[in-house]
């Protein structure tokens, strides 16, 4: 394959926030659309923790091999692999699924996907961005994951309630085949591995040991925070909103979520910071944020919803940033090790919060998120205390 000319950073942006988007996307319409997909298919609070399960569970499984798969076989075949599958999964939703059952298979397929996309889209922006704005740009990748959440509160009012759920499958199906018309063709070799390292920010390589340690700190944060996308419709509707502006919210906070992990990333680019101590920073707000939330209502909780994304998940992309920091020749195998805590988190979370909204209360759940990210954020610190600075080569 002969090498053609790199491409531009907009389409390398543009393709690595799509990946996760539109990857992620059927399991964040499931949640969103849980007052028409439910009923039909006889679906509730337990089971939607389970079905949210089996997709991120099938994820975290994969995800270590899956960063090496990538390495073999290149970033590239790897988004349009992801891509052609995940399309194919979201139209056999919209067409065939009719019970429980038939859901939780397509989306362990789909979560086993998916676990190619963060990877590639890791490596890519490893391959081609500049180690002097990698902060940034990483924070701009992670907001793939919010722009799901985006996109599916977006169906409800849009699409779901007009249309049925079926056709939000369907379009999302569109969006994922779409991104195959980004992916360049021919072999593209990396623009930035020669680059000019930031020498306030070189580390040591972190170890696999550290790195299973960067993945327990995100698994612990992410069982709580995966709730906002999972059920936070749900909670909101019980607290007195309707499902339109639940849905909204969700749209609205998803909105701010971007902004803040692209945010973050600018703030670490322009201090020079290395990552890991403000990850733990930002999940202890992010614990008295769901604190607070417990005795709020109204105006004030719709506000703490904002902050939440804004805090509780604005923390992804720097979480990724500083591993690729660490390891950038090794990007997408050590993100791999680290997006699996990120994976565990997601499918326990809706195991465990779902059965304790059936067993117990909302309220109940976000006191458990808060001891979540609370030890999420001492597991944070040890790592950033022990992260070794070297002198840059050259």
């Amino acid at each position: 394959m002969s090498p053609v000319a790199a491409p531009t950073i907009t389409r390398i942006m543009t393709m690595a926030i799509l990946v996760v988007a539109t990857s992620a996307v059927g399991v964040m319409l499931l949640g969103a659309g849980i007052g028409d997909i439910g009923p039909d298919l006889g679906i509730g609070a337990a089971e939607l923790g389970m079905l949210t399960a089996v997709f991120f569970a099938a994820a975290a499984v994969t995800s270590a091999q899956a960063g090496r798969v990538v390495e073999r076989i290149g970033w590239q075949r790897a988004i349009r692999i992801n891509s052609t599958i995940i399309g194919t999964l979201l139209l056999a939703i919209a067409g065939f699924v009719s019970n429980p059952w038939a859901m939780a298979l397509a989306l362990a397929a789909m979560g086993a996907t998916y676990s190619l996309a963060n990877p590639a889209a890791n490596q890519a922006l490893a391959d081609h961005v500049h180690p002097k704005r990698r902060a940034t740009f990483f924070g701009l990748k992670h907001g793939g994951i919010p722009t799901s959440t985006l996109l599916a509160g977006g169906a409800v009012p849009l699409i779901i309630l007009n249309f049925g759920w079926r056709t939000a499958y369907v379009v999302a199906a569109l969006l994922a085949y779409g991104l195959l018309l980004v992916v360049p063709r021919g072999e593209v070799r990396a623009t930035a591995e020669h680059e000019d390292e930031d020498p306030r920010r070189t580390v040591q390589p972190l170890p696999t040991a550290s790195l299973y340690k960067v993945a327990l700190g995100a698994m612990l944060a992410t069982i709580g925070v995966v709730a906002l996308s999972t059920f936070l419709v749900a909670s909101l509707v019980a607290d007195g909103f309707s499902d339109g502006s639940a849905g909204w919210l969700q749209f609205g906070g998803s909105l701010i979520s971007i902004a803040a992990r692209a945010g973050y990333g600018l703030i670490s680019d322009r201090t020079g910071a290395k990552g890991f101590g403000l990850v733990a920073t930002l999940f202890g707000i992010g614990a008295i944020v769901y604190a607070a939330w417990i005795p709020s209502t109204g105006a004030v909780l719709g506000a703490l919803v904002i902050l939440a994304y804004a805090t509780g998940w604005g923390w992804p992309g720097l979480l990724t940033y500083s591993v690729v920091n660490a390891n950038p020749t090794t990007a997408a195998a050590s993100s791999g090790i680290s997006q699996s805590g990120v994976f565990a988190g997601a499918a326990l979370g809706p195991l465990i919060i779902g059965q304790i909204i059936e067993r117990a209360s909302f309220d109940a759940s976000w006191a458990f998120i808060t001891g979540c990210l609370l030890a999420a954020a001492a597991v944070m610190t040890s790592v950033s205390r022990n992260t070794v600075h070297r002198h840059p080569v050259g």
